[in-house]
């Protein structure tokens, strides 16, 4: 999604079972547990150009009809989607051409442990190509119910008729609990650890190859790559938020060795410098 937007939902907390109205995002939690939650992101004040990053998590994205188009660049390729997209993994300089008067995009931000298992895919889909049509990895009947939804009218009935549809759906819970811990905690320190940090913390319960490949198998991308994304997130938003500090400074404050850690971490993802990107 949109890095502006995915930064709002990182630096905000939203209480639960609540919904929050702002100027610039809408949040609602919904009944069920599948969700992190849904958020609602006006765009009529969205700059064109708009690099995209995820942060890891699977994250469904609707666009307000279904007749809509989303083009996106992607180191210097033309890609079109349809008005449903989802985007899941390491976005490397990929920047999404906003429409003309736009008025919001819909974002459903799924668990992992629910999202692999009630949709049945397999997170390896996300590797190579993190950004998708949904209709070319979901099956026909999960379309048809999307479809359904694009039928409702207002934003408030789409998300009500999505939560009641994937609120019955049943998961095979095999996600490791011990993974969910992992994920936690690089949570709790904003991506400002280790694999080394993390193995301690979970203590003699698993090794390195353990959360190696449980991560790759369940999440999709290795826990140093998951970490990695954190660190970066969350650094861009502190020095957005608050910008009368030394990038260099909240880079090393964040975790990152140096300056030039940063400063590859941001070519790689964002596609240019830090001095070149329009903060405002």
């Amino acid at each position: 999604m949109p890095l502006v937007f995915l930064q709002k939902i990182k630096s905000a907390v939203f209480p639960k079972s609540r919904l929050v109205w702002r100027k610039d995002i809408v949040y609602k939690q919904l009944k069920n547990e599948h969700f992190f939650g849904v958020y609602v992101f006006p765009c009529m004040d969205l700059k064109s150009n708009q690099p995209l990053f995820n942060d890891g998590l699977p994250s469904l994205i609707f666009m307000p009809r279904k007749s809509d188009t989303v083009h996106l660049k992607e180191k210097g390729e033309m890609l079109k989607f349809k008005s449903s997209w989802i985007c899941c993994g390491v976005i490397k300089d990929t920047h999404w051409e906003v429409p003309k008067d736009l008025e919001y995009i819909l974002v459903l931000r799924f668990k992992p442990s629910s999202f692999y298992s009630i949709f049945n895919i397999n997170p390896s889909v996300f590797h190579s190509k993190p950004i998708h049509n949904l209709e070319d990895i979901m099956d026909e009947n999960w379309m048809q119910v999307f479809d359904k939804m694009f039928e409702r009218k207002k934003i408030s009935q789409r998300i009500s008729f999505l939560d009641d549809a994937l609120s019955t759906c049943p998961t095979n819970d095999c996600f490791p609990h011990i993974l969910s811990t992992a994920m936690e905690y690089i949570e709790e320190r904003r991506g400002d650890t280790t694999v080394s940090d993390v193995l301690h913390q979970l203590g003699k319960r698993v090794n390195s190859k353990w959360l190696y490949r449980n991560f790759v198998k369940y999440v999709g991308i290795p826990p140093k790559k998951y970490i990695s994304l954190q660190r970066f997130i969350y650094t861009y938003g502190d020095y957005k938020e608050n910008r009368s500090d030394d990038i260099f400074n909240v880079a090393l404050h964040s975790g990152y060795y140096d300056y030039n850690h940063f400063f590859k971490d941001f070519k790689r993802y964002i596609g240019i410098s830090p001095s070149n990107y329009a903060w405002n």
